[in-house]
């Protein structure tokens, strides 16, 4: 399984419960999710669907008439945003350390759950700037 396959089907879950969820058994789903994210090759994108996992667990903790709060699902955006895969590596450095500063942003107005959730996008996204930085002293060492 590759990430796109595993981000749809999260999609059709995330859709759920921000539209309501009805009577959706979303521990079902999360434990679904879950098996999925184990069959992802690539190591990064597993980690980033158990993330994903965690915000369908969390809803599921949470019971069904509540949605995530705004602050998470503001994150999430931010967080989503920061880690595309797409251009330079150079302007994936930039995506990355913006999403850094907008998750910042974003959680000095959270209380100090949604700021620990908050802080594992960040983490994640200070290992990804790690990631293009050696990539780019790779890159000039080889020249």
């Amino acid at each position: 399984m590759d990430y796109p396959e595993f981000e749809a089907e999260f999609k059709q879950v995330y859709e759920a419960i921000l539209n309501g969820r009805g009577d959706r058994d979303l521990s079902a789903d999360a434990a679904r999710l879950s098996a999925l994210a184990a069959q992802i090759d690539d190591e990064d994108d597993r980690e980033d669907a158990y993330l994903e996992v965690s915000v369908i667990e969390s809803a599921a903790a949470r019971g069904l008439a509540e949605p995530p709060p705004e602050i998470i699902m503001r994150a999430r955006e931010a967080y989503t945003e920061a880690v595309r895969d797409d251009g330079t590596d150079a302007e994936r450095l930039t995506r990355a350390e913006q999403g850094i500063r907008e998750l910042e942003r974003i959680a000095d107005g959270g209380d100090p759950d949604e700021q620990r959730a908050i802080g594992s996008l960040e983490h994640i996204l200070m290992m990804l700037i790690g990631a293009l930085r050696d990539d780019a002293m790779t890159d000039r060492t080889e020249r």
